[in-house]
């Protein structure tokens, strides 16, 4: 499996599904979550997505989640709200628990997070030309 390829394709489904937003938005939540990731990583990296609540947020989340499966994590459904604690659950339990999924977590997050953050750059530069 091509891991590069799904970390672009989820990157592409995520800037779609960003309907109502702004891309430096988007880019900005990104970039953010990017440094948690990087700082502080997958758990905390959850914990801040998780605590910004907007749409711009569970989509990214939808991705991040939906980017473990090409990698045989089935992660809980999350329907609303009162998931969060179910999700960050799975996130300790479940990914934590493993250095080599954890590790393995991080570095596809990171990757389709950049790819999240320069599609958003480039979206928001090109609808600047636009005007």
């Amino acid at each position: 499996m091509n891991l590069d390829f799904e970390a672009a394709k989820i990157s592409q489904k995520i800037l779609s599904k960003k309907t109502n937003s702004n891309s430096s938005d988007v880019e900005n939540l990104v970039t953010k979550t990017l440094g948690v990731l990087q700082e502080n990583g997958v758990y905390a990296c959850m914990l801040y997505l998780l605590s910004q609540d907007n749409e711009i947020s569970r989509c990214v989340v939808s991705g991040l989640l939906k980017i473990l499966k090409s990698i045989d994590i089935n992660p809980p459904n999350i329907s609303s709200k009162n998931d969060n604690t179910k999700l960050l659950e799975f996130i300790s339990n479940g990914i934590c628990t493993n250095l080599d999924t954890l590790f393995l977590t991080k570095q596809l997050w990171e990757q389709t997070l950049l790819y999240a953050r320069y599609g958003a750059k480039a979206s928001s530069k090109a609808s600047k030309e636009e005007k």
